[in-house]
């Protein structure tokens, strides 16, 4: 199993050499994971894959600070697609009040019609009497190989279990009330499609909101 630190192309080379030859020389490719042959070549019909990532991040006091960060990246091979994403969201609050001021911040992964998914999610959150912060990450590796599935179906690789909980990082938010989000996806091949969509919201001296999504089909 990669470890959590892999990169996508470490997860992408550690599920090729999980395959059996015959499939490899299916789809065109080697144990390295790099594709060596035309996609009419390999005479398998194409398949689709889907994923979605966003999160979302909100903070209440009178200073608050809320951001977030989408990426999905799809490319079909012709022998197999691979889809690679993450999405990074924080909040954080201060209040003069005690126990004035709350954080909460979410990521979320959606993928259909992928043979292996490797993700990795991590999120912190903690609070003091006067502030609050939270952070989710979640970044994933999604292939499908065309006309091959694993026994049993679909297998998915989770590096960290989601929902450690940590205290706060110390990180304040400026003074005012601040917003910020940016999703962006992007796809390679014969029949895809993109879609992103983003929200952001600040209310003066009250709170501040984000969310994002980016979805891809390849």
């Amino acid at each position: 199993m990669p470890s959590a630190n892999a990169n996508p192309a470490a997860q992408i080379n550690f599920i090729f050499r999980q395959l059996p030859d015959d499939v490899l020389d299916a789809i065109g490719a080697h144990r390295g994971g790099a594709y060596h042959q035309d996609a009419e070549a390999s005479g398998v019909p194409p398949e689709s894959v889907i994923a979605a990532v966003g999160g979302a991040a909100v903070a209440a006091g009178q200073d608050t600070l809320t951001i977030g960060f989408v990426q999905n990246v799809g490319k079909d091979y012709g022998g197999y697609s691979i889809i690679v994403g993450d999405a990074t969201f924080e909040a954080s609050a201060q209040s003069p009040e005690a126990g004035g001021a709350a954080a909460a911040a979410n990521t979320f992964l959606t993928v259909s019609g992928a043979d292996y998914i490797i993700q990795d999610q991590i999120s912190h959150g903690g609070s003091g009497p006067n502030d609050a912060g939270a952070s989710s990450e979640i970044a994933f590796v999604a292939v499908n190989i065309n006309g091959w599935s694993p026994e049993g179906g679909p297998v998915v690789i989770e590096l960290h279990q989601p929902g450690n909980q940590v205290g706060p990082d110390g990180h304040q938010p400026p003074d005012g009330n601040y917003a910020a989000v940016i999703a962006t996806a992007e796809a390679h091949g014969a029949d895809i499609a993109t879609a992103t969509q983003t929200d952001a919201l600040t209310v003066v001296n009250q709170f501040s909101f984000v969310n994002g999504i980016a979805v891809v089909a390849v």
